[in-house]
């Protein structure tokens, strides 16, 4: 009895944990799809940043072409976050933009909401990659051995022979 009441609570908390997961992913996706969006539809005014070190920073990306580059990257990985498809690769495109905005708007607002904004973010971006983790391990080993084909060959249906 003990045990069944033990397995039931895991499950619940499995499941509410896949829950929190699938809302953050998708607020997180449609947050960086809208806004990537907006840089091109211009559905709302971009902000220029709330300091002069901000606006100069924004600036020297947009004029960059930088700016284009991030957007696009916040479109691709929204959608796919939204889409519910390619998640883990999602994540890893979402990370350095991410962190990126997580640090501006910490470092150049330098106030409590600026810092807040940048915790969300990165506890969000984090709690997607924890729940993905299990696709990242093999990226995270020390000695990965030589490099080969086995990847290329798995990918079109070859698995059969060596390097």
């Amino acid at each position: 009895m003990a045990s069944q009441v033990a397995n039931s609570a895991t499950k619940n908390s499995g499941s509410t944990f896949k829950i929190v997961v699938y809302c953050v992913q998708f607020f997180f996706g449609g947050w960086f799809f809208v806004h990537g969006l907006n840089h091109w539809l211009s559905f709302f005014p971009q902000p220029p940043g709330s300091s002069p070190a901000g606006a100069g920073l924004i600036g020297a990306m947009i004029e960059s072409g930088m700016f284009d580059l991030v957007k696009g990257m916040e479109v691709v990985s929204g959608a796919l976050l939204l889409a519910n498809r390619f998640v883990p690769l999602a994540i890893v495109l979402a990370f350095p933009v991410g962190v990126g905005i997580a640090f501006f708007d910490h470092a150049t607002n330098g106030d409590w909401f600026g810092t807040g904004t940048a915790v969300v973010i990165i506890i969000m971006l984090c709690l997607m990659a924890i729940s993905h983790l299990d696709r990242f391990l093999p990226m995270l080993v020390c000695n990965q051995g030589d490099p080969s084909l086995r990847g290329v060959k798995r990918l079109f249906g070859n698995s059969e022979g060596e390097d």
